[in-house]
């Protein structure tokens, strides 16, 4: 195909079909098939890839501590909720969420992709090209770094790694831009990696799917080296729930600024027996890291696994999940919404989840392992019903998997509805700083030791959700109306 270059463009936006919150794909946490990983911790491999997939290797998160001076990126790499103007050295969202009201959680709207005006467009019709262009060779040599590179609708199909991005943008500027035209009309059968020292990416309004992909050993969907600023933005990553093995759909590896924002993930690894360590997202280390207004579902074991490998990984610092739905991931115990696994010197610290939805996670709806977490944060979030595929008798919407864990974690403001237990066991996590205030609570409320870390005072009741088999968690009870993510 013939190499396009457009140097500037005006771009419609015309909302199309979104992605909204109601229900769980197939294929996630579905039935209890497998030996339970009774350690509750993947084993070191776990996230380990070839290495031209990249992701976590031994050596994966050397980088993985640095802060971020610069803060957390603003929506999208480049955009704000309305769709116009542009963050620092970023571009506009293509996708645009005008009309998305502030309390919207998981929910969002589609538009057409476009390049921003006066910035170099590069026109991608093949997977050939696309891969050529991620790398920066052959006829994309000499692209400026600010290119937007505007991927037409189409299948780019191609073995091993067609998204390779050795080639950022410019530092503390302008990005380099990868935008689908459409969402659901990009569709890339194949992996991604952007390449250790790559910085300053945007990849937007595409989808990844892995669907009959073949591929031996342990990978990721999308892999995130220790680069910085980078965003995904208005993605898709799925697949058929047999693919994807010791890794995440999305992984980070000493990454510093990223933004994963309005992105589905779902079905990532083997869901009907091993895949205990396929995950949605997989953050081995890295700082400043926010997933926000995105479905994280159906995925084999873990929705979101925090995992420093006791420090060889590295250490995570400053990860938000905000206004996000952790939905139907795992298929067997100790597999959850999201767990915060820190020991030896792999700190994971300084973690807000706020204003998030878990239900129907196989294990539980978040579990703490190691106990060298602190400054963790469970703000205005909703639980329903996780532990609903587990047999066992800890499943529970929070967990701790044993003494030491849960340190330094406080929450504000929740709403359970309790699949089974509220919390397994305290063990000694009050002493260590593990306390969960006053919720609204539907369900049995813990006493004695088990729950000594649960207030005095929850105020129980039925919150009368909206509609909770559509995805619909707004407490019909008036009583309610202050807890959970709904709050105003």
């Amino acid at each position: 195909m013939q190499r396009v270059v457009v140097r500037s463009i005006v771009g419609m936006c015309i909302a199309v079909t979104g992605c909204s919150s109601s229900g769980v794909p197939a294929g996630g946490g579905a039935t209890d098939s497998g030996a339970p990983n009774t350690g509750g911790a993947p084993s070191d491999a776990g996230g380990a890839t070839s290495s031209n997939g990249g992701a976590t290797s031994s050596a994966g998160g050397s980088n993985g501590g640095a802060p971020n001076t610069g803060g957390t990126p603003s929506a999208s790499g480049g955009a704000n909720a309305g769709g116009s103007g542009a963050s620092s050295g970023g571009a506009p969202n293509p996708s645009g969420d005008a009309g998305t009201p502030p309390d919207a959680i998981a929910t969002w709207t589609d538009s057409p992709g476009a390049c921003p005006d006066g910035m170099p467009k590069v026109v991608i019709q093949t997977a050939d090209e696309l891969a050529a262009a991620a790398r920066g060779e052959d006829a994309y040599a000499n692209d400026a770094p600010a290119t937007c590179y505007f991927l037409e609708n189409g299948d780019y199909t191609q073995s091993g790694v067609v998204f390779y991005v050795l080639k950022g943008g410019e530092p503390g500027r302008t990005r380099r831009l990868f935008v689908g035209e459409s969402r659901q009309g990009v569709v890339i059968h194949g992996r991604g990696n952007v390449e250790d020292g790559v910085s300053d990416v945007t990849i937007a309004n595409l989808t990844f799917d892995l669907t009959g992909y073949s591929a031996s050993g342990a990978f990721n969907t999308l892999n995130l080296s220790n680069g910085r600023n980078i965003s995904v933005d208005h993605v898709t990553f799925t697949g058929d729930c047999n693919t994807g093995l010791m890794g995440g759909h999305i992984e980070t590896n000493g990454t510093t600024n990223v933004l994963v924002d309005s992105c589905l993930i779902e079905k990532f690894g083997h869901c009907g027996g091993g895949g205990h360590e396929d995950h949605g997202i997989y953050l081995a280390s890295g700082s400043h890291i926010t997933i926000r207004n995105s479905v994280v579902s159906g995925n084999s074991s873990r929705g979101i696994q925090m995992y420093t490998a006791s420090g060889a990984y590295g250490t995570l610092d400053t990860v938000v999940v905000e206004r996000s739905r952790i939905t139907g991931n795992g298929h067997a115990d100790y597999e959850d919404g999201v767990v915060i696994n820190a020991a030896g010197t792999g700190t994971i610290k300084n973690v807000t989840l706020s204003r998030d939805i878990f239900d129907h996670n196989y294990y539980s709806g978040i579990r703490f392992v190691g106990g060298v977490e602190s400054g963790v944060l469970v703000d205005h979030s909703t639980f329903d019903s996780n532990g609903a595929g587990s047999t066992s008798a800890s499943r529970s919407e929070i967990n701790i998997d044993s003494a030491g864990g849960g340190a330094g974690t406080t929450t504000k403001a929740l709403l359970f509805n309790v699949g089974n237990l509220l919390i397994n066991d305290c063990y000694d996590a009050a002493s260590l700083g593990f306390g969960i205030g006053v919720s609204f609570v539907h369900g049995a409320v813990p006493a004695g030791a088990a729950g000594n870390c649960v207030a005095a005072g929850q105020i129980t009741g039925d919150p009368s959700f909206a509609n909770a088999a559509a995805g619909d968690y707004h407490p019909g009870n008036a009583a309610a109306s202050a807890f959970g993510a709904y709050a105003p």
